[in-house]
């Protein structure tokens, strides 16, 4: 037993601990494709509470801090107030889907009439810069074979058709998932406002749980701990969504200022794509660039030059007033994230990445750093204690006999 203990104290023992959790996360992340087909089912139940919860979490502060406690205050019945607040917090949300709807689905679909109206038109164009830049590259004897490029313009409607056709099975199992998630989403929604309705019952049961489990101190620790992520949290995704907003709103006037085609639609893209940190806001450029230059190359060119200053301005200006280096997360470390959350979560896991590091990083610094310090401390110590008992022994036994040889 004493060697078993002794093998716990040595510091090899971590270092391979970690070297095979090390190991066993990059098998994981490198087999993540194979272990999702076993999780499927489990995430397919799971989502929409998760779902549910998160649009709790966010529509909270409206039902709560805006309604409930401003607008809502003079009603005494605290339940009658709290029924009242979701219920407005509600139609102040659906008003917003059906503004934004009404604003943006007609000019949305009427660029998109127009881009394959105009199809044909554009594929010739690229034909035609296709030639000239062939005919440039041969006047400095440099061959560029683009009878590919071209063979592939031609009649590409009809091609797109034939694809689609061929490939009808799974483009219905990608409609399948699609609707799936609507629908998941659609659930998530109703639980969601479920879940606000019944707050104070939940945050109730879990305050006894955690009361039967922790002592008083590790709440309040544990609850200063919460508030800070939450405030992490909450700012994070409410700058970014303000900074997308920013963003699209300004594209859309400068589109509009210069007469651009498809102006609202790249807006909103460029809004959406702004939301993905990092590669956000170049995907965006490159799809308007993309819509743009088929119609008209000098304005896609004044497009990309906009973009450029939109972007220094909101990286040099704009976020770090919103966020005001809030999150503590070094830029070396953002690109690692990000990859990191879109290999995990898609999407979601890319917008989260950083936020969800920040908190981490917070739960590290101020609970898993003290603890493996008090563990270092305790094993350092019994160490200490135990060099002290072998040494005793020896010690003792001369003192022995020197007292002996004194007493003869």
């Amino acid at each position: 037993m004493k060697k078993l203990k002794t093998i716990f104290t040595e510091r090899w023992l971590g270092y391979t601990a970690t070297a095979v959790i090390v190991v066993l996360l990059f098998e994981m992340l490198e087999h993540l494709d194979r272990l999702k087909p076993a999780f499927s089912g489990i995430w397919s139940f799971i989502s929409p509470i998760l779902i549910g919860i998160a649009i709790a979490y966010l529509f909270d502060p409206v039902a709560d801090d805006f309604f409930e406690r401003k607008l809502l205050r003079k009603i005494k019945k605290e339940n009658t107030r709290h029924l009242l607040g979701i219920i407005l917090t509600i139609i102040c949300i659906l008003l917003i889907i059906a503004l934004l709807l009404v604003a943006l689905i007609p000019s949305v679909t009427q660029s998109i009439s127009k881009m394959v109206s105009n199809w044909d038109v554009y594929t010739q164009k690229v034909q035609t810069l296709l030639k000239k830049a062939a005919e440039f590259a041969k006047s400095h004897n440099i061959n560029i074979d683009t009878a590919a490029a071209e063979n592939l313009l031609e009649n590409s409607a009809g091609k797109l058709m034939e694809t689609v056709k061929n490939n009808s099975k799974a483009i219905i199992s990608k409609l399948g998932e699609i609707g799936s998630g609507v629908s998941n989403f659609a659930i998530g929604v109703v639980f969601g406002f479920c879940f606000l309705g019944a707050k104070k019952t939940l945050l109730g049961f879990l305050d006894s749980i955690r009361r039967a489990l922790y002592t008083k101190e590790t709440i309040e620790r544990n609850n200063a701990l919460l508030t800070r992520c939450h405030k992490i949290f909450a700012r994070y995704i409410g700058c970014t969504l303000l900074d997308a907003l920013i963003v699209g709103t300004a594209m859309l006037i400068f589109m509009l200022i210069m007469g651009m085609p498809y102006a609202p639609l790249i807006s909103v893209i460029v809004a959406f794509t702004n939301i993905i940190p990092t590669f956000g806001p170049m995907i965006g450029a490159v799809i308007g660039i993309f819509f743009l230059i088929l119609d008209n190359p000098i304005q896609a060119l004044w497009f990309f030059i906009f973009s450029c200053i939109l972007q220094a301005i909101d990286g040099a200006v704009i976020k770090p007033r919103l966020f005001s280096n809030s999150l503590g997360i070094p830029a070396v470390w953002t690109l690692v994230l990000i990859i990191l959350g879109g290999k995990i979560a898609g999407m979601l896991g890319i917008i989260l990445a950083i936020p969800f590091a920040a908190i981490f990083a917070i739960v590290y610094k101020e609970t898993i750093e003290p603890r493996l310090k008090q563990r270092a401390d305790k094993v350092n110590s019994a160490a200490h204690a135990e060099k002290e008992a072998e040494d005793t022994p020896g010690e003792a036994d001369s003192g022995t006999d020197e007292n002996e040889i004194s007493a003869e």
